[in-house]
């Protein structure tokens, strides 16, 4: 067995327990609330962390297949999740902003679908479409997500979801470049299915994804009273430390250090 796959191997085990210990964490006693605002606020972030935890598995699931550019990819939805946990978390008020952010997104597809030039809807649906264009933007406005991490310890997220996105997320030169490759004395060309990424990044991938699932994991139990789990999440991080620094991944973020009680 070689070192690159080996490591990979680590990985995936560790992929592996933390998606177990993940799911038997979200199935615990529900939190309680005292006031509708907090509801909302809870509600969100519990389903900003099951998304997280969704593609997680999705991410395990294509490496354990040996799917590396497609592990990478899968890797963005998680580091995406998670800075939407740290902005809630440093700020409530943003779920406003949320708000206004799907608002504003729900009014450009109606005007798109309305504007196609072959329309399948009946004409009630036009006409809700229409009625729902009719109200205009109403001020809101998108959110910019290089903004979300601004001053946080964890700003290093949008840099690595942004090297991912322009790298494997979108129809770039740059992604396309792992798939085509020129021979400069024949003039010949390889297509590459399914490319392997490098040991580098590979190494940054994992360590973010990795990171980032831990990061909404303790910041959901910033709202928990209590778990049994909170022994079982720090011998995780341990095992995530030595991998990262044993495959010489990205510097670690900083790590909250306060969680509920144990029960």
């Amino acid at each position: 067995m070689t070192e690159d796959h080996s490591r990979s191997s680590e990985w995936v085990a560790w992929m592996r327990d933390y998606v177990d210990a993940a799911r038997r964490f979200a199935a615990e006693d529900p939190v309680d609330v005292s006031s509708e605002e907090e509801r909302q606020l809870v509600a969100i972030k519990a389903a900003l962390y099951a998304r997280a935890l969704t593609l997680f598995e999705g991410a395990l699931l294509v490496l354990e297949n040996d799917r590396q550019l497609d592990f990478r990819i899968q890797s963005r939805g998680v580091i995406e999740a998670t800075m939407y946990l740290i902005a809630l978390d440093r700020n409530p008020a943003f779920v406003a902003r949320m708000k206004d952010d799907d608002f504003k997104s729900r009014q450009s597809r109606a005007a798109l679908h309305l504007g196609a030039k072959t329309f399948s809807g009946t004409e009630d649906v036009r006409q809700q479409l229409e009625e729902f264009v009719a109200q205009g933007l109403q001020g809101a406005k998108a959110i910019q997500l290089g903004t979300l991490l601004q001053g946080s310890d964890f700003d290093r997220l949008y840099r690595s979801y942004r090297d991912i996105s322009g790298d494997a997320a979108h129809v770039s030169l740059t992604a396309l470049n792992r798939h085509y490759i020129a021979n400069e004395t024949t003039g010949l060309a390889v297509l590459i299915i399914n490319p392997e990424l490098d040991d580098i990044d590979f190494q940054v991938t994992v360590t973010e994804l990795g990171i980032s699932m831990t990061i909404a994991t303790l910041h959901i139990m910033k709202i928990k009273e209590k778990t049994d789990l909170w022994d079982e999440f720090q011998a995780l991080l341990q095992r995530y430390r030595a991998l990262a620094r044993d495959g010489h991944g990205s510097p670690e973020a900083p790590i909250l250090d306060t969680g509920p009680t144990q029960q």
